[in-house]
């Protein structure tokens, strides 16, 4: 599985923002927020299901990469209020 994320330079640390998911990883230096980050993802893809989970689970590699202007723009939702866009007629 693949993940794009972002880090921010936070309060004398470092976090890393997932862009696909809502998961974020904190950390003093900027591989230990990408590790958080990691294990944060990890730990929602993971869990062991509350009914009967799987006798084998497979654990399919998270790959991490950061993500560039580009991504960031193609993963933002439009949070404009409810209702229809209005076209402009011609």
């Amino acid at each position: 599985m693949k993940f794009t994320y972002r880090l921010i330079s936070a309060d004398g640390g470092w976090l890393a923002e997932c862009v696909e998911t809502d998961a974020a990883g904190e950390g003093a230096t900027e591989d230990a927020a990408v590790a958080s980050l990691r294990k944060a993802i990890e730990e929602r893809m993971f869990r062991p299901d509350a009914i009967a989970p799987p006798s084998s689970p497979t654990r399919a590699a998270i790959e991490l990469t950061p993500a560039s202007e580009r991504e960031k723009e193609e993963h933002m939702l439009d949070a404009g209020g409810p209702g229809e866009v209005a076209v402009p007629s011609s």
